[in-house]
């Protein structure tokens, strides 16, 4: 490490500022943006799974470096030697690293806001089209690409900008982990409750087209739950949205019936025969979301001239497996219990869908995107050139949201997803049913941030396999 004092700083005004050259003793493995866009050494998909090792690797680093030595390319990653962290120790004037003092703290204190933000840059860089300018910009896009990016990661930027820390990244985020890795291998039974609103504000004196939402469920004998919300749009309030969302609703009923009798059909058993397990996809006539949103999309378009709809779909199967397929701006979530000392809040959520807007559509390639945040770029009824599909899996004690955006309304300086944990705990501390009265509650929490639009919620509980 060399120390050149700048020459010809004369004057007592002036400012003398060491030029610091780092040498690293060790080849530095490729920065985490590199590793995963251009190495493939780490898979996108794979990338929260994989985090874990990453905070151990962090509170090392913050140990030995002291808190806010990190910077986004502080964090890399190697095929063959795991995680690195590049972390950038505080330098006196003579060029030495500046040892930690009683300010520091102990080993495994809580990391600096520098050393936050970097992390979450680090981890959206890794998985977005371009860099991000600075953490708002992060946020941002993991607010509009959440469906896109890796399940999990929004929940875990926000608890990195958001928790305490203070025992350490990994003790902090673990309880997080643990509820993004966990599994059942018992089953799952499921329940669905809806409520809508018209919202004051969208309300024009008309009971049959202020409400220009739908939403459906149905299960079968097979036990699978399929279910949608359908947010009608119209541009002069002629009613055409509600027409649009109606004739999306009726299309996709008449198709579950269809792949319920499929599933009947793969369920049946000769005599003396073991009943067959049917999963996924393995039911005849395959899921296949293109087809879906095309089905729907020729429905719409076959009963108005006028309106298109958003659309979210999912299908949650008796062993757990998961999957929402979604277009426009119509939005899914999911609450799942946290296993956390008292005191904090026991859910998490994150979202499951992206946004198709023109506000998606700028970020994609600049941070100084600004409006057309309800402008849809792809929709239900001539439109539909875009659509989103993800797998997951589901456990008892999970509740799925379905939602217009009316009913996800988002609050200055909040993100929706802590309201929904804040807002779960509550109900589920008051004792009241909490599926049903998560929904009663979203759609008057819409009425109460102005009801500006129509608001529907549909919350499918997930319980334990029934006998």
């Amino acid at each position: 490490m060399n120390v050149e004092p700048p020459a010809g700083a004369a004057g007592s005004g002036a400012v003398a500022l060491p030029e610091i050259t780092v040498e690293w003793p060790q080849t530095l493995a490729p920065t985490l943006r590199d590793s995963v866009l251009d190495a493939h050494s780490l898979a996108r998909d794979d990338l929260v799974g994989a985090l874990p090792g990453l905070w151990r690797a962090v509170d090392e680093a913050l140990d030995l470096a002291g808190p806010g030595s990190l910077v986004a390319e502080s964090v890399r990653h190697d095929a063959y030697e795991g995680w690195q962290v590049a972390a950038l120790p505080r330098y006196d004037l003579e060029g030495r690293v500046r040892a930690r003092d009683r300010g520091d703290g102990a080993p495994h204190t809580a990391p600096q806001l520098r050393d936050r933000r970097a992390l979450v840059r680090a981890l959206v860089d890794a998985v977005a089209e371009r860099p991000s300018l600075d953490v708002r910009d992060a946020l941002h896009m993991l607010d509009v690409f959440a469906g896109a990016f890796p399940p999990g990661l929004d929940a875990v930027c926000r608890r990195l900008l958001g928790h305490d820390l203070r025992h350490g990244v990994a003790a902090g985020l673990a309880p997080l982990h643990e509820a993004l890795d966990r599994r059942t291998s018992e089953g799952v039974s499921t329940r669905c409750y809806r409520e809508s609103g018209v919202g004051s504000r969208k309300a024009k004196g008309d009971p049959a087209t202020d409400n220009e939402d739908t939403a459906g469920a149905f299960t079968g004998p097979s036990g699978v739950l399929r279910c949608a919300v359908f947010d009608g749009v119209t541009g002069d309030g002629d009613g055409s949205g509600g027409t649009a969302a109606q004739a999306a609703l009726e299309q996709v009923v008449r198709r579950w019936r269809l792949e319920e009798a499929a599933d009947g059909a793969a369920l049946e058993t000769r005599p003396g025969e073991p009943q067959a397990q049917v999963s996924g996809d393995e039911h005849r006539g395959a899921f296949r979301p293109g087809e879906l949103i095309g089905e729907l999309d020729a429905a719409v378009g076959r009963a108005t001239a006028e309106g298109s709809a958003a659309a979210v779909l999912a299908t949650v199967r008796p062993d757990g497996t998961a999957s929402v397929v979604s277009v426009g701006d119509a939005e899914a979530w999911l609450i799942r219990p946290l296993r956390v000392p008292a005191g904090e809040i026991p859910y998490t959520a994150w979202k499951l869908t992206p946004a198709h807007t023109g506000f998606a559509e700028q970020l994609r390639v600049t941070a100084d995107a600004e409006g057309e945040e309800s402008q849809l770029v792809s929709f239900l009824g001539g439109g539909a050139a875009r659509w989103a599909h993800r797998t997951f899996e589901v456990g008892p004690g999970d509740l799925l949201l379905l939602a217009s955006d009316g009913a996800t309304e988002p609050e200055r300086d909040r993100w929706f997803g802590a309201v929904l944990a804040e807002l779960t705990a509550q109900l589920d501390a008051s004792g009241r049913p909490t599926a049903p009265a998560l929904a009663a509650a979203l759609v008057q929490r819409a009425e109460a941030l102005g009801g500006w639009d129509n608001a529907t919620a549909l919350v499918c509980a997930v319980g334990e396999a029934k006998d």
